[in-house]
C-alpha cells in the first residue's frame, strides 16, 4: 500500500463524517444560535416538523458515511502496521466497534422522527427508541475512547505515520471544544454543535491526510 492509496483512505474517512454530519442535519438541521441546540423541547419540535423524506435519506446515510469512515480507520492502520502491527490491529479492532455501533444508532433516528411526529414526543414508543440509543451509546463511546488513545500513544512514540502534533486533532480532544462551539452565533451556531462529532471528525481524517509522511516511522524501522 502506498503512500497515496493511504492518503486516499485517510480523505474517504473524512467524506464518511461528512456524510454523517449531512445526514445529521436530515434529521434536525436548522439554523441558529449553538445555545439553542442545548434545548430538547425544540430539538424535538424540529424533528417533529421534518418532511418524511429527509428521515428516510437519513437513515441511508449511516450505512453509506459509516462505510467510508471504515476505509479512513483503515488508513490509520495501514499508517501503524509497520512500526506497530498488533497494537495497530487493536486500534482498528475498536474503531471498527464504533463503527457497527455507529450504524445502529444512526439508523435509529429515522424511525425516532417518525414517532415523534406520529405519537409525540413524549409517548411510550419514543421513550423506548430513546432507551436503545442509550444502549447503543454505551459500546460506541468504549470503541471511539480505546481506538482514540491507542492511536496517541502510536503517534506519540512516534510508530504511526504523522507527526506527533497531529495528536491535538484527535476527536478525543477535539469532541470536548463543543463546549466553546455553544457560543458561536446563528445561523451557523446550531448545526456545528447539533453535528459537532462528525465535524471534528472530519477535521481529524483531514488533518492526518495532509500530514501523512512515510519517513515518519521509516529510520525507526530501518
Amino acid at each position: 500500500m502506498n503512500a497515496r492509496k493511504i492518503r486516499l483512505l485517510l480523505w474517504a474517512g473524512c467524506l464518511g463524517a461528512i456524510v454523517l454530519f449531512a445526514g445529521d442535519m436530515l434529521y434536525y438541521g436548522a439554523w441558529g444560535s449553538g445555545r439553542a441546540s442545548l434545548s430538547i423541547d425544540l430539538w424535538d419540535s424540529i424533528v417533529a416538523g421534518v418532511p418524511l423524506w429527509r428521515h428516510h435519506l437519513g437513515s441511508i446515510t449511516g450505512p453509506v458515511g459509516i462505510g467510508f469512515e471504515l476505509l479512513g480507520w483503515l488508513g490509520l492502520w495501514f499508517s501503524c502496521r509497520r512500526a506497530a502491527p498488533r497494537l495497530a490491529t487493536v486500534m482498528l479492532a475498536f474503531f471498527y466497534i464504533f463503527g457497527l455501533f455507529s450504524i445502529l444508532q444512526h439508523g435509529i433516528f429515522g424511525p425516532m422522527g417518525f414517532a415523534i411526529k406520529y405519537c409525540g414526543p413524549k409517548s411510550n414508543l419514543v421513550a423506548e427508541i430513546w432507551k436503545l440509543n442509550d444502549l447503543l451509546g454505551k459500546p460506541q463511546v468504549v470503541g471511539w475512547a480505546v481506538g482514540n488513545v491507542i492511536w496517541i500513544f502510536l503517534t506519540l512514540k512516534k510508530e504511526a505515520s504523522v507527526p506527533r502534533w497531529t495528536v491535538f486533532s484527535s476527536t478525543l480532544i477535539t469532541v470536548w471544544l463543543e463546549r466553546v462551539a455553544v457560543y458561536i452565533p446563528a445561523p451557523l451556531g446550531m448545526p456545528l454543535v447539533g453535528g459537532w462529532s462528525n465535524v471534528v471528525q472530519a477535521i481529524w481524517f483531514a488533518v492526518l491526510a495532509l500530514a501523512y509522511d512515510e519517513s515518519e516511522i521509516e529510520s525507526r524501522i530501518a
